[in-house]
């Protein structure tokens, strides 16, 4: 019995190793298809909630390693990583135990299709809300390189194209358990999702210039006051570089000097200069303060020198710029403890409004569909994230984080410019293709469009998916239910008629 439980766990630790394999950061994307079918067979006998809990604490554990880059920061991101990845790793446990609960029912097959991939793709979304939503590790990540395979995200959102790839691990698992013919509805649906490549967008809209400024400062020197004046002679000399170009906007990372750019006079002029010389806008981002309180902005700044408009971070990272909860630890006598770990809370901004059309979302931001689909919705034409990505020198943070951009420009049928410090700058197209791509220090110069329509997803949000979730769960519940009512009337016949014809006494 003893060898039998550790195969088990070896299979769960393969399919995990497998997810994660499958994540930014490593290249085996399409690995995803298949990545959850050694689950699918650990899930068949035992305790369901475990054998899914080992698998996300594998893949959890690897797909976030790059948190651990932050240790040189404070020791305490270690313990913090563990519970992390434990509060990750039972979303995983609750799909294991919903698994074994629809496995323990007569007829599966059909159902377990829907089932499983409503289950994981609903557990996905939760751990996406509240104070420790998390946008990363998300499955449908997998396939960023893949732009004729993720589309279906412009109709039903990103949890669409999750719900898709688990149902294709289903009919993988199906097809080697029960019958091959299983493997021709996973043929199917990835047959559909590369079938929505062929969907028209409309591209009328107006051309824009951009010149966007990637830099690569390590997080040590960034936050030393001492290099304010070198690190904004720099920035400047790279935003000039562009000027023979003639850009219509120049765009620059987050946070890009250790100061309050719009509150100093020795910082915003030489910004404002910039733009009236080389007659463009100019994007930026900045930490600010305004009645005493913190905010992570991006500002614009018009070819006049005018600044036309202030966005700041309605979506603070938890425990990065936030502490969740930190009235009630204050009250059970664990402020200090808090204090100790970040002195002041980031303030939030006042909504997910564009700044010359512009949706900007920052950083850790740019990881959750919601907050991009917001910009687009209240009108944006054009999307720009500003990040600084040095906090993860060298590590798949950097990948992982791109990843994103591709399908925040999908979901919303925009163009999408990422200029980080110290991660990757590039622009996505529309339907996903990276068109851009730089690692360090550089200047990107390209044309973009902005564009006036609306996909699916940024009217309706996660409202379709929603409904097909409904629908398909309901759909196959009544079958299941018909089923099984069937099932009773036979064997209720069946035994009338054994009863009818008495095997002959001895």
């Amino acid at each position: 019995m003893s060898a039998y439980r550790g195969r088990k766990a070896l299979l769960a630790l393969f399919a995990g190793a497998a997810i994660a394999l499958s994540m930014p950061g490593f290249r085996f994307g399409p690995l995803a298809f298949v990545a959850l079918v050694p689950l699918f067979f650990v899930l068949e006998k035992g305790k369901g909630f475990l054998m899914g809990f080992l698998t996300g604490v594998t893949f959890f554990a690897i797909d976030l390693r790059w948190l651990l880059t932050l240790y040189r920061f404070n020791p305490l991101v270690i313990p913090g990583y563990l519970l992390l990845v434990i509060y990750l790793a039972s979303y995983l446990g609750l799909f294991g135990l919903f698994m074994a609960w629809v496995r323990g029912r007569k007829g599966f097959d059909w159902s377990l299709l829907v089932f499983a991939s409503l289950g994981f793709t609903f557990l996905e979304v939760l751990r996406a809300y509240g104070p420790l939503g998390i946008g990363f590790s998300a499955l449908y990540l997998s396939l960023y390189r893949f732009p004729p395979l993720i589309q279906v995200v412009a109709l039903a959102g990103p949890w669409a194209l999750s719900a898709a790839i688990v149902f294709v691990n289903t009919s993988v698992y199906l097809a080697l358990r029960k019958r091959p013919v299983y493997l021709l509805t996973g043929l199917g649906m990835i047959g559909f999702l590369a079938g929505l490549f062929l969907l028209p967008i409309p591209q009328d809209g107006e051309p824009l210039k951009t010149a966007v400024i990637s830099s690569n400062v390590s997080q040590e020197v960034k936050l030393n006051g001492r290099n304010l004046l070198p690190l904004l002679e720099e920035y400047i000399a790279l935003g000039g570089g562009a000027a023979t170009q003639e850009p219509d906007l120049i765009v620059f990372p987050e946070s890009i000097l250790p100061g309050y750019i719009l509150r100093d006079e020795r910082l915003l002029p030489e910004f404002t200069r910039l733009a009236q010389e080389v007659g463009s806008h100019v994007l930026f981002g900045t930490g600010d303060i305004r009645s005493g309180k913190l905010f992570n902005s991006v500002a614009l700044i018009s070819p006049t020198g005018e600044i036309l408009d202030i966005y700041s971070m309605v979506y603070p990272v938890p425990f990065g710029e936030y502490i969740p909860g930190r009235r009630l630890l204050a009250k059970i006598g664990l402020g200090s403890f808090a204090a100790s770990f970040l002195p002041q809370d980031l303030a939030r901004g006042e909504g997910l409004i564009p700044i010359g059309g512009i949706g900007t979302p920052i950083c850790f931001e740019s990881t959750l569909p919601v907050i991009t689909r917001g910009f687009a919705a209240n009108g944006a034409t054009l999307l720009v994230t500003v990040t600084n990505d040095a906090w993860f020198v060298g590590s798949s943070e950097l990948r992982a984080h791109f990843a994103c951009a591709v399908f925040r420009a999908v979901e919303n049928r925009r163009y999408l410019i990422q200029a980080a410090n110290g991660g990757i700058s590039g622009i996505v197209d529309p339907r996903g293709r990276i068109l851009r791509e730089v690692i360090g220090e550089g200047v990107i110069l390209a044309e973009v469009t902005r564009l006036q329509g609306r996909s699916l997803y940024t009217r309706w949000g996660n409202g379709l998916l929603y409904t097909l979730m409904g629908v398909g769960g309901l759909a196959t519940l009544l079958w299941r239910i018909r089923k099984v009512r069937l099932y009773k009337e036979w064997a209720s016949r069946k035994g009338k008629w054994a009863g009818d014809n008495p095997p002959p006494s001895d």
